[in-house]
């Protein structure tokens, strides 16, 4: 059993051809075997909690498998944050339904247009319906968004999860993603590092989490480090885009994007490893191809959370990264070297978003080959430090002491850590953890 789910503002309608072609190809024993899913995304009192409990009910109603691994499912761009949530909402990996998860463009970390979809152009492109005029689903917009803690939490419960969901005995997952933009009026949308609506880095579901912590000694801040529990498979395909990769709008548009969805849906537990490995071997030979074009780097999406020592937002803060004269005879008492400071914030940080809900949360979209020009191929080193308001000094009673360059410490990558650090084609959550102060005048006790 096949079952096919549709990205935001779209319907079955598109991906009846791609059923059709995967039946035709053998791919799947018949059009009895192909349930196509729709849903309703353009409705502003749509959550992604309801879609959840929609999907679950919808499942059972057409009395879809629900043994242990019975069911394969293929999705497009918003339709991979569906069922991922369905998935932790409603099982465990131990009795999960999904078997192959095949997910083509998807926003498994957020689109740099969801938070371009609530303007008034969007909602003319996109949203206009005569039942409920210019709604473009709000909700699931707001999830949609870069550095959205719904997909921080959703991660939370399934990349890093301590029962692994993914890789052989669990959900053989694969990713595919186009490098291409659009053309014509829809050229408007593109970015560097996307495929038109998604960035290659937030569609791939493998990721790290990383902890700073200045809280518990400002001065020497410490840094941990977390791998995914599971492993999700992933290519970047040259030549499509967020629409031709699910054989829409004419597509496929490269010659490897079918062959690899067939086999993404044939895969089994003993070979998913060795095509896990081939397609990460067809990523790296996608990039070196396209590296010369700067729309085609590598990227990596690094979303980074500040909270304080009360686990409390903060939402007023900037996250520096420097570089610092290598002259120096003691490193860490180096000051900041300015000319490659300005290299590093001109041309490796392309573009900074505060999440709109909770700007605690922010995605930075970091050139990972303008780094490996400017930083690691130099063998320097780069450093990671927070300035964050109210400030104390300022204040006199309550905030962070951040702003004097002694105030705060700093993490140090070195270009050798930069690489672990630091890869194209994924998303890093950091998780950031600060000081908050009191002076002695905001409470204290007297005699009668």
């Amino acid at each position: 059993m096949l079952a096919i789910i549709h990205g935001w503002s779209d319907t079955s309608r598109s991906f009846r051809h791609l059923g059709e072609t995967l039946v035709a190809e053998g791919v799947v024993e018949g059009v009895r075997h192909v349930r196509l899913g729709d849903y309703i995304s353009l409705d502003d009192d749509i959550t992604f909690d309801d879609l959840a409990a929609a999907l679950d009910k919808a499942w059972r109603d057409d009395e879809l498998p629900t043994r242990h691994r019975s069911v394969d499912v293929l999705v497009h761009s918003t339709g991979a944050l569906v069922v991922r949530h369905w998935m932790t909402r409603y099982h465990k990996p131990a009795s999960n339904p999904v078997r192959r998860f095949v997910m083509l463009a998807p926003a498994n970390y957020g689109s740099p247009l969801a938070h371009k979809g609530r303007s008034f152009i969007g909602r003319v492109a996109k949203g206009f319906k005569l039942s409920k005029p210019f709604q473009t689903g709000s909700h699931i917009l707001e999830g949609l968004e870069l550095a959205s803690p719904f997909t921080w939490d959703l991660a939370q419960r399934d990349v890093f999860a301590r029962e692994a969901w993914y890789g052989p005995g669990g959900v053989l997952a694969t990713v595919l993603v186009g490098t291409s933009g659009y053309s014509g009026i829809s050229a408007a949308a593109n970015e560097p590092g996307t495929d038109g609506t998604v960035r290659v880095a937030t569609a791939n579901l493998n990721a790290a989490f990383v902890s700073f912590d200045f809280s518990t000694d400002p001065q020497k801040p410490t840094l941990s480090f977390v791998n995914p529990t599971g492993i999700a498979a992933f290519a970047r395909i040259g030549g499509e885009n967020h629409s031709t990769i699910a054989l829409k709008d004419r597509g496929p548009k490269s010659q490897d994007t079918l062959p690899i969805i067939k086999q993404a849906l044939g895969v089994t537990d003993a070979t998913f490893g060795r095509f896990a490995q081939e397609l990460e071997q067809h990523t790296e030979l996608t990039r070196r191809a396209e590296d010369g074009e700067k729309y085609r780097h590598g990227y990596q999406n690094t979303v980074v959370r500040v909270s304080d020592n009360y686990g409390a937002a903060v939402q007023d803060y900037f996250l520096e990264l420097f570089g610092k004269k290598p002259d120096d005879a003691r490193p860490e008492d180096a000051k900041p070297d300015d000319v490659l400071t300005c290299q590093i914030q001109e041309n490796v940080v392309t573009t900074v978003h505060a999440n709109e809900q909770n700007a605690s949360y922010r995605s930075l979209h970091l050139d990972w080959s303008e780094l490996q020009r400017i930083v690691v191929d130099n063998n320097r080193s780069l450093y990671i430090s927070l300035t964050a308001m109210p400030d104390i000094n300022k204040t006199r009673s309550v905030g962070y002491s951040t702003v004097g360059y002694d105030d705060i410490g700093s993490i140090k990558l070195t270009a050798a850590k930069l690489k672990e650090f630091i890869r194209p084609d994924r998303t890093m959550l950091v998780d950031v953890a600060i000081r908050r102060m009191q002076e002695d005048g905001v409470f204290r006790f007297s005699g009668l």
